[in-house]
């Protein structure tokens, strides 16, 4: 695929990464079960490819490169372990809109420590996406303690967001996608699992049927949404890819009607046309 197509590539991973929100909310497993399994199944499904085919791309690592995507996998999992369990607690709509705050910390870490210059319209598309962040999910903080922590967990997940995908624009110009996206898989399930341990979560019996949401959760908004923007981190500017993943709660709002019922107010269709208008000026904007 030529360069500059590669913005592209992030209109499936946005699509796929949207249903990950209904697919967790349909589970009856513990959030952070729902996360460890997520990224085991990603994980181990990748695996494979690594002894056959793709060995020799991991020694492109060097020890500095390796620890921080380390690192990004640590990140990772916290972000899966804060947004999953926010939507014990929150409408989906408002924890998704909340989680994809993540582009605001990313534009900054991006502009202080790679000396990214966003552009007045990538400015003016971040500050849209905020504006209707906030008319969606705005009105949420008054309506009662659950609904609170769930926005504070959601915001949590997004500053773990920022900084995975922060870390993955340094690492990912000196590796191929493979080796990196298996190790920031691995990374975050080993984080998971320890998580898991502390919580005593891991002697929860398990509905069978769960295991095919976990796996339906690695396959799409994993392998094909995150394993996507990984990918073009490599040629797109951090806070390009950080501020298209707020198309997810506008897509994932729709599928949330058709599947539960969750109808939005007013405020989340308002902000959900701010969030396409700034998601248009992005992808109008020239250059990577």
């Amino acid at each position: 695929m030529k360069l500059k197509h590669s913005h592209l590539l992030l209109i499936p991973a946005v699509f796929a990464v949207s249903w990950a929100a209904i697919i967790i909310r349909a589970c009856s497993a513990p959030p952070v079960v729902i996360a460890f399994y997520r990224m085991f199944f990603s994980a181990a499904l990748l695996a494979p490819f690594g002894f056959i085919i793709y060995r020799k791309n991991f020694r492109e690592f060097s020890k500095h490169s390796f620890l921080i995507t380390v690192i990004a996998g640590f990140f990772l999992g916290w972000h899966f372990f804060f947004w999953i369990t926010s939507l014990n607690y929150t409408s989906i709509a408002s924890s998704v809109v909340l989680v994809t705050t993540q582009p605001i910390f990313v534009a900054v870490l991006a502009r202080i420590f790679l000396h990214e210059k966003i552009g007045i319209r990538g400015i003016v598309s971040i500050t849209l996406a905020l504006i209707g962040t906030a008319l969606i999910a705005g009105f949420d903080f008054n309506i009662g303690k659950d609904y609170f922590w769930g926005d504070i967990l959601a915001l949590a997940g997004a500053v773990m967001a920022g900084l995975y995908l922060f870390i993955g624009r340094v690492v990912r110009p000196k590796l191929s996608v493979y080796p990196y996206i298996l190790t920031v898989y691995g990374i975050a399930s080993i984080t998971l699992g320890i998580i898991m341990m502390i919580t005593g979560d891991f002697k929860i019996e398990i509905q069978s049927v769960n295991y095919g949401y976990f796996l339906l959760l690695a396959l799409g908004p994993t392998l094909i949404g995150h394993t996507l923007y990984n990918y073009s981190l490599k040629h797109i500017k951090a806070h390009k890819v950080g501020i298209t993943i707020v198309g997810e709660p506008v897509l994932a709002s729709i599928w949330a009607i058709f599947i539960f019922s969750e109808y939005p107010s007013i405020s989340t269709i308002v902000g959900g046309i701010i969030i396409i208008i700034a998601l248009v000026l992005v992808f109008m904007e020239k250059g990577q």
